[in-house]
Protein backbone atom coordinates (compact mmCIF):
# COMPACT_ATOMS: atom_id res chain seq x y z
CA UNK A 1 0.00 0.00 0.00
CA UNK A 2 2.86 2.36 0.77
CA UNK A 3 4.36 1.94 -2.72
CA UNK A 4 1.01 2.83 -4.31
CA UNK A 5 0.76 5.97 -2.20
CA UNK A 6 4.25 7.00 -3.29
CA UNK A 7 3.32 6.34 -6.94
CA UNK A 8 0.19 8.43 -6.49
CA UNK A 9 2.26 11.40 -5.32
CA UNK A 10 4.90 10.93 -8.01
CA UNK A 11 2.31 10.90 -10.80
CA UNK A 12 0.40 13.77 -9.22
CA UNK A 13 3.55 15.92 -9.19
CA UNK A 14 4.37 14.91 -12.77
CA UNK A 15 0.81 15.75 -13.83
CA UNK A 16 0.91 19.18 -12.21
CA UNK A 17 4.39 19.89 -13.63
CA UNK A 18 3.36 18.86 -17.14
CA UNK A 19 0.24 21.02 -17.05
CA UNK A 20 2.24 23.99 -15.77
CA UNK A 21 4.76 23.44 -18.59
CA UNK A 22 1.91 23.44 -21.12
CA UNK A 23 0.55 26.75 -19.80
CA UNK A 24 4.02 28.34 -19.64
CA UNK A 25 4.87 27.17 -23.17
CA UNK A 26 1.61 28.62 -24.51
CA UNK A 27 2.52 32.03 -23.12
CA UNK A 28 5.85 32.23 -24.99
CA UNK A 29 5.78 34.67 -27.91
CA UNK A 30 5.65 33.46 -31.49
CA UNK A 31 9.30 34.06 -32.35
CA UNK A 32 10.53 32.42 -29.14
CA UNK A 33 8.24 29.45 -29.61
CA UNK A 34 9.24 29.03 -33.26
CA UNK A 35 12.93 29.25 -32.37
CA UNK A 36 12.57 26.73 -29.56
CA UNK A 37 10.59 24.36 -31.76
CA UNK A 38 13.01 24.72 -34.69
CA UNK A 39 16.05 23.94 -32.55
CA UNK A 40 14.44 20.76 -31.20
CA UNK A 41 13.21 19.61 -34.62
CA UNK A 42 16.60 20.42 -36.21
CA UNK A 43 18.28 18.27 -33.58
CA UNK A 44 15.88 15.45 -34.49
CA UNK A 45 16.59 15.99 -38.23
CA UNK A 46 20.32 15.55 -37.50
CA UNK A 47 19.57 12.26 -35.77
CA UNK A 48 17.52 11.09 -38.76
CA UNK A 49 20.24 12.14 -41.18
CA UNK A 50 22.86 10.29 -39.13
CA UNK A 51 20.96 7.05 -39.79
CA UNK A 52 20.53 7.81 -43.49
CA UNK A 53 17.08 9.44 -43.58
CA UNK A 54 17.02 12.73 -45.49
CA UNK A 55 14.29 15.33 -44.91
CA UNK A 56 13.62 17.18 -48.15
CA UNK A 57 11.06 19.70 -46.85
CA UNK A 58 12.44 20.98 -43.55
CA UNK A 59 9.67 23.54 -42.94
CA UNK A 60 6.90 20.95 -43.33
CA UNK A 61 8.83 18.57 -41.09
CA UNK A 62 9.19 21.30 -38.44
CA UNK A 63 5.46 22.04 -38.59
CA UNK A 64 4.43 18.38 -38.27
CA UNK A 65 7.06 17.81 -35.57
CA UNK A 66 5.75 20.80 -33.58
CA UNK A 67 2.18 19.48 -33.76
CA UNK A 68 3.22 15.93 -32.82
CA UNK A 69 5.61 16.82 -30.01
CA UNK A 70 4.36 20.20 -28.80
CA UNK A 71 0.72 19.28 -28.88
CA UNK A 72 -0.02 15.55 -29.19
CA UNK A 73 2.89 14.14 -27.16
CA UNK A 74 3.00 16.84 -24.46
CA UNK A 75 -0.73 16.52 -23.87
CA UNK A 76 -0.37 12.75 -24.08
CA UNK A 77 2.09 12.89 -21.19
CA UNK A 78 -0.33 15.10 -19.28
CA UNK A 79 -3.11 12.56 -19.86
CA UNK A 80 -0.83 9.69 -18.87
CA UNK A 81 0.40 11.28 -15.64
CA UNK A 82 -3.05 12.59 -14.67
CA UNK A 83 -4.77 9.26 -15.29
CA UNK A 84 -2.01 7.36 -13.46
CA UNK A 85 -2.31 9.63 -10.43
CA UNK A 86 -6.07 9.02 -10.42
CA UNK A 87 -5.58 5.28 -10.96
CA UNK A 88 -3.28 5.10 -7.94
CA UNK A 89 -5.75 7.15 -5.90
CA UNK A 90 -8.31 4.46 -6.83
CA UNK A 91 -5.89 1.77 -5.68
CA UNK A 92 -5.53 3.59 -2.38
CA UNK A 93 -9.30 3.54 -1.93
CA UNK A 94 -9.49 -0.01 -3.37
CA UNK A 95 -12.27 0.76 -5.84
CA UNK A 96 -12.67 2.18 -9.30
CA UNK A 97 -14.50 5.46 -9.61
CA UNK A 98 -15.88 6.47 -12.99
CA UNK A 99 -16.01 10.09 -11.84
CA UNK A 100 -12.18 10.05 -11.81
CA UNK A 101 -12.26 9.36 -15.54
CA UNK A 102 -14.66 12.25 -16.06
CA UNK A 103 -12.48 14.52 -13.91
CA UNK A 104 -9.44 13.47 -15.94
CA UNK A 105 -11.24 14.25 -19.20
CA UNK A 106 -12.49 17.58 -17.87
CA UNK A 107 -8.98 18.56 -16.83
CA UNK A 108 -7.63 17.67 -20.28
CA UNK A 109 -10.30 19.71 -22.05
CA UNK A 110 -9.73 22.64 -19.68
CA UNK A 111 -5.96 22.73 -20.14
CA UNK A 112 -6.28 22.38 -23.93
CA UNK A 113 -8.81 25.22 -24.19
CA UNK A 114 -6.95 27.46 -21.72
CA UNK A 115 -3.60 26.97 -23.47
CA UNK A 116 -5.13 27.89 -26.83
CA UNK A 117 -6.96 30.88 -25.35
CA UNK A 118 -3.67 32.12 -23.88
CA UNK A 119 -2.06 31.84 -27.31
CA UNK A 120 -4.80 34.01 -28.81
CA UNK A 121 -3.47 36.90 -26.70
CA UNK A 122 0.27 36.30 -27.16
CA UNK A 123 1.99 38.22 -29.99
CA UNK A 124 2.86 35.95 -32.89
CA UNK A 125 0.76 33.03 -31.59
CA UNK A 126 -2.65 31.82 -32.63
CA UNK A 127 -5.09 29.71 -30.67
CA UNK A 128 -6.85 27.28 -32.99
CA UNK A 129 -9.56 24.65 -32.70
CA UNK A 130 -7.33 22.29 -34.69
CA UNK A 131 -4.68 22.50 -31.98
CA UNK A 132 -7.31 21.84 -29.30
CA UNK A 133 -8.30 18.66 -31.17
CA UNK A 134 -4.66 17.58 -31.52
CA UNK A 135 -4.13 18.29 -27.80
CA UNK A 136 -7.20 16.27 -26.86
CA UNK A 137 -6.28 13.40 -29.19
CA UNK A 138 -2.98 13.01 -27.33
CA UNK A 139 -4.51 13.49 -23.91
CA UNK A 140 -7.49 11.17 -24.42
CA UNK A 141 -5.38 8.62 -26.28
CA UNK A 142 -2.80 8.23 -23.51
CA UNK A 143 -5.34 8.50 -20.67
CA UNK A 144 -7.69 6.11 -22.45
CA UNK A 145 -5.00 3.46 -22.85
CA UNK A 146 -4.05 3.90 -19.19
CA UNK A 147 -7.64 3.44 -18.03
CA UNK A 148 -8.16 0.50 -20.38
CA UNK A 149 -5.11 -1.29 -18.99
CA UNK A 150 -6.23 -0.47 -15.43
CA UNK A 151 -9.74 -1.79 -16.12
CA UNK A 152 -8.38 -5.02 -17.64
CA UNK A 153 -6.05 -5.56 -14.67
CA UNK A 154 -8.90 -4.94 -12.21
CA UNK A 155 -11.18 -7.30 -14.14
CA UNK A 156 -8.55 -10.03 -14.26
CA UNK A 157 -7.83 -9.58 -10.56
CA UNK A 158 -11.55 -9.80 -9.76
CA UNK A 159 -11.93 -13.01 -11.80
CA UNK A 160 -8.88 -14.51 -10.09
CA UNK A 161 -10.28 -13.68 -6.65
CA UNK A 162 -13.69 -15.14 -7.56
CA UNK A 163 -12.07 -18.39 -8.71
CA UNK A 164 -10.33 -18.86 -5.38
Amino acid sequence: MKARKILFYIFLVLSIATNILIIVESSIGGSGSASQSASISDWFIKILESIGITISDVETFRYVFRKLVGHFLLFGLSGLFTSLSLVFSDYLMNKFKWKNMLFCLGLGVSVAVISELIQAFVPGRYGTFTDVFIDLAGYIGFAGITYLIYYLIKRKSKKTNEAI
